[in-house]
């Protein structure tokens, strides 16, 4: 009896800590909105702290599945969520510095997300916020992958994004439905937009930029209300 009790006070102790982090990471999430868009001490600073909570949310998490299994009720689509949290953080770092490094490994969690199938079951939860936080995890995917020049791959994600709309619409009838389909039909217009375009600069010199760096509307229209 006494070893049961002592087992179930850690267990209950693995699931306050879990809780714990999850909220202060949210937190710290959620604030990154309010930094300021230029200027290098406030941001770095704060993204490092928020660094730092993703990391060890993330491998506690791992260290202590069965348990948050189990007694938490973790499901796959919560570890998704931090995961694509975590790629958010990795993907606006890349923007911030223009580090290729960080987008390549915004593209490591997305492509976890889409590998272990956490958002699999999303639309048999009955929740469509839960849906529109897939959809937004596919339009990031794409952008990273545009970003990468992943183009075979960016196609196959924009069918299983035209499957996931039709998907929630049909489901939900949400309010929404026109801005997602107006989504969709950007980004298919951006893959079949030729790769580059010349701009006559200033002296007469031709430019070449790619669709990537051009189209920063496309860019923000994906990303939907906001960086984060």
């Amino acid at each position: 009896m006494v070893k049961m009790a002592s087992t179930e006070e850690q267990d209950r102790k693995i699931v306050l800590e879990f809780c714990h982090l999850l909220e202060k990471s949210k937190q710290l999430f959620n604030g990154l909105r309010d930094l300021p868009q230029y200027g290098h001490r406030q941001w770095q600073a704060y993204f490092g702290r928020t660094f730092d909570v993703y990391t060890k949310l993330w491998k506690f998490q791992q260290q202590h599945r069965l348990v948050l299994d189990s007694k938490y009720g973790l499901k796959r689509w919560q570890i998704g969520e931090i995961a694509s949290k975590i790629g958010q953080l990795y993907y606006h770092y890349y923007l911030r510095t223009s580090e290729t490094n960080y987008l390549n490994e915004a593209y490591s969690f997305y492509a976890a997300i889409r590998g272990r199938a956490y958002y699999s079951r999303a639309i048999k939860e009955d929740r469509p916020d839960l849906m529109v936080k897939k959809l937004r995890y596919y339009a990031r995917f794409i952008v990273v992958c545009l970003l990468l020049k992943k183009m075979k791959l960016v196609r196959e994600l924009v069918i299983e994004l035209e499957r996931q709309i039709q998907e929630y619409t049909s489901t939900y009838e949400p309010e929404d439905q026109l801005e997602w389909s107006l989504v969709l039909d950007e980004i298919k217009g951006f893959i079949k937009a030729e790769a580059a375009v010349a701009v006559l600069h200033a002296d007469t010199n031709p430019i070449v930029l790619s669709h990537s760096s051009c189209n920063e509307s496309h860019k923000v229209n994906l990303f939907l209300h906001g960086a984060f």
